[in-house]
């Protein structure tokens, strides 16, 4: 756990990474294809930023083209290129590929751009400026030191694009579960289910745990979760096909197979667009649940909403996604503090660029507090 204390940037912040960027000097390389790069050119045109080239790493080079530019290979970059900077456009949670560009951090300037997963408001020093006093409150209702520091060095990350505050915003799985009453968690609900991943981890934390209800609206995701249910013999897996929201509906839904499949009012990129049933948490069961999990893809705030009742029924231990939207890390908190006084709230993140995997977990006070 990283010691180094860090404080939220100060008020207010005349400068950010895309200020930065829009003057430098040096030729600019974005490192990586795919969406991640349409959309960092789209958020370039606004800054009139301009790309030098398009790189991968190498070996992984085959010729091909990317918005009229060959994509070329880091060594040959190098070789171009006497002085440069990298500005990142994926994501990853891999060791190997984490450990890569720490590599590069350490020799090259490399920005890492904080940008929505869903959405379109960028988290630059306009917005921190504009939403400074809501930031305040919502690192001062955080409840230990880490929450605090994993906030401030996120939030320097959002505005810098720099790794080195990522890597003192990192936590183990361990870590997370360890501020959970584990022994007490018997029933769950699983929202943003995907494939049954989550529900495999929650076993074996939660060694009590008896039956999970398990939301996947992507109709492939749902396919795997339905095949895992019926092969677990451990645990009641009951998978439902439907997306948690704040009412009843028939929604829109974008669909695509993979973990950014989202509601298609809350997504960054459209693939297949279908129908899907949208439900409250509140109406699934009547039983008691111990814990319910949010990663829904930009829909937290509106699932959280339709688990009211539910919530201050049991007062589950809550684990919510806050990485989505660019408001998330402080709306939501925010949100919750003032619904839910008698929750602690702590903030975790695990290793991985960029600060995505940042949740907030909920943990009912002791009586004495």
């Amino acid at each position: 756990m990283a010691q180094e204390k860090i404080e939220l940037p100060r008020y207010p912040v005349v400068t950010d990474m895309w200020d930065a960027l829009s003057q430098e000097s040096r030729p600019i390389v974005v490192y990586g294809m795919g969406n991640g790069a349409d959309k960092l050119i789209k958020r370039f045109e606004k800054y009139e930023i301009e790309i030098a080239d398009f790189f991968a790493s190498d070996g992984f080079v085959r010729g091909h083209f990317f918005h009229g530019k060959r994509v070329k290979s880091f060594s040959e970059i190098k070789e171009e290129y006497s002085e440069f900077v990298i500005v990142l456009s994926f994501a990853s949670n891999r060791s190997e590929v984490l450990d890569m560009l720490a590599s590069i951090d350490a020799e090259y300037d490399m920005y890492i751009p904080d940008m929505p997963v869903a959405g379109e408001e960028y988290f630059d020093r306009e917005f921190y400026n504009q939403h400074y006093i809501e930031i305040v409150l919502a690192y001062d209702s955080l409840a230990d030191e880490e929450s605090k520091k994993v906030f401030a060095a996120t939030v320097n990350y959002k505005l810098t694009g720099r790794m080195k505050y990522l890597t003192l915003a990192k936590n183990t799985r361990d870590e997370i579960y360890s501020l959970m009453p584990r022994e007490r968690i018997v029933t769950m609900i699983d929202a943003g289910a995907y494939n049954g991943d989550t529900a495999r981890e929650a076993k074996e934390y939660f060694y009590n745990l008896k039956r999970i209800y398990a939301l996947e609206p992507d109709s492939r995701n749902f396919k795997k979760l339905v095949k895992y249910s019926e092969a677990e013999q451990e645990i009641e897996v009951i998978p439902i096909n439907s997306a948690a929201w704040n009412e009843h509906a028939d929604g829109n839904f974008i669909d695509s197979g993979n973990r950014n499949s989202s509601v298609s009012s809350t997504a960054s990129f459209e693939h297949k667009d279908i129908g899907v049933s949208l439900v409250r948490i509140d109406s699934i069961t009547n039983e008691k649940i111990d814990y319910i999990k949010y990663d829904v893809e930009g829909a937290e705030r509106e699932a959280l909403i339709g688990s009211d009742a539910i919530i201050k029924a049991s007062y589950p231990v809550l684990l919510v996604s806050l990485y989505h939207r660019s408001a998330d890390i402080f709306e939501i908190v925010n949100s919750l503090k003032g619904r839910y006084p008698e929750y602690n709230m702590y903030l975790r993140r695990l290793w991985c660029v960029p600060a995505w995997e940042l949740d907030l977990i909920l943990v009912r006070k002791d009586k004495n507090e």
